[in-house]
């Protein structure tokens, strides 16, 4: 039985440097997979965030089930979160991340009785129209580099050290008035539950290496015959019967077989799970709003 935990290692050495890297920051983007909002989160974050603008990236939502999408989105209104929903890949949607910026900065800082705030008004120019700092953080495999690519663009530029930041730090500025760290902070939950271990395997979050590939297909063909059913047999057109015979049935559909016609079980599992992370088996979500 697959033991669905975080094995931390260099991850406890980012949660310390990004502490500090936090401190020179004005915006803290915090990115999550739209499929499973809440096991992708990170309990640091509230800490970090503190007295910063913080907003909730829900990416990939494009490989969302549409309808759960939008009850997250009501469920984080109600708890006054800043959250936004998105495909990284999309213009429009770094647009709406920008313009949502944008918006924030200025309703935090303008006419704000703050020495910054009156510095910027003195220079006859909104806060937002100033050089704002933003960081993007994330559980790992939660689309940060597709989404820092996107964001950044082709005018991205390195600006070299800042004063008061840690020496060898590197800012990109991405365009007239922004800048953004370009080593996205990497953080880890601990400990899991077995069920939020799991759907973190499901997507790509933990490390393959560290669990069995064979169990966790299986896993994952429980979870959705009766969650999604009818998305198993229109993707390989198998019965959607008893998970290890529907696995079994898979594996020979689609010629997953050792000498003798024995079935491959490792080579199975991939197929099943490479599908399921690129989106071929259908919109799912892997969690819904209590």
């Amino acid at each position: 039985m697959n033991n669905y935990q975080w094995y931390p290692g260099h991850m406890a050495k980012a949660l310390k440097t990004m502490r500090e890297d936090v401190k020179s920051i004005d915006v803290l983007l915090e990115l999550v997979d739209a499929r499973a909002p809440e096991s992708t989160r990170n309990p640091n974050i509230a800490d970090l965030s503190k007295g910063k603008i913080h907003i909730l990236i829900l990416n990939k939502r494009d490989m969302a089930d549409d309808s759960v999408t939008k009850r997250w989105m009501e469920y984080y209104k109600a708890k006054k979160i800043n959250a936004i929903a998105i495909d990284a890949k999309k213009k429009e949607d770094i647009n709406r991340i920008n313009a949502l910026v944008d918006k924030l900065v200025d309703e935090k800082y303008s006419g704000a009785d703050t020495r910054l705030a009156k510095a910027v008004e003195a220079a006859g120019g909104k806060l937002s129209e100033r050089s704002i700092k933003i960081m993007v953080t994330g559980i790992p495999n939660v689309g940060k580099s597709t989404f820092i690519n996107s964001f950044a663009g082709k005018a991205g530029t390195k600006t070299g050290n800042r004063p008061g930041v840690t020496k060898g730090k590197q800012w990109i500025r991405i365009r007239k008035g922004r800048e953004l760290l370009d080593t996205p902070g990497v953080l880890y939950v601990k400990p899991l539950s077995q069920e939020s271990g799991m759907r973190l395997a499901f997507i790509g979050s933990l490390n393959d290496n560290n669990l069995n590939i064979d169990e966790l297909a299986l896993d994952l063909v429980k979870w959705i015959i009766p969650a999604y059913p009818g998305s198993i047999i229109n993707r390989y057109e198998v019965p959607e019967e008893e998970p290890l015979e529907t696995m079994e049935a898979i594996g020979e559909r689609r010629g997953a077989l050792k000498r003798g016609g024995i079935i491959d079980y490792e080579k199975t599992a991939g197929i099943i799970m490479d599908d399921f992370r690129n989106g071929r088996l259908g919109e799912m979500s892997l969690e819904r709003p209590e």
